[in-house]
């Protein structure tokens, strides 16, 4: 049986939130840290890892700055999660 997760609306907001700094990145660095994947790649929520991971191998300095911040975005969604569901 599939596991339904119910989002908030601030939850679905802090994801999409999430998924579109993800594209900027991907964009922003594709020549640099994505090169072998496709020019038009529309990122989704399950491909973060893989550009949270190539800014960190490949984009400097900067790209591993700007990786830690989009991690930290997606620990911050899972936090209020936990929080909603009375988990520590």
């Amino acid at each position: 049986m599939a596991k339904t997760t119910f989002l908030t609306p601030a939850q679905t907001r802090a994801s999409r939130a999430q998924v579109e700094l993800a594209q900027r990145l991907f964009d922003q660095f594709r020549t640099r840290c994505f090169w072998s994947a496709p020019e038009n790649l529309v990122v989704t929520e399950r491909l973060i890892p893989f550009v949270i991971n190539g800014l960190r191998q490949h984009g400097g300095r900067q790209g591993f700055i700007l990786a830690e911040q989009l991690r930290r975005r997606g620990c911050a969604d899972e936090v209020a999660e936990q929080e909603l569901l009375g988990c520590r």
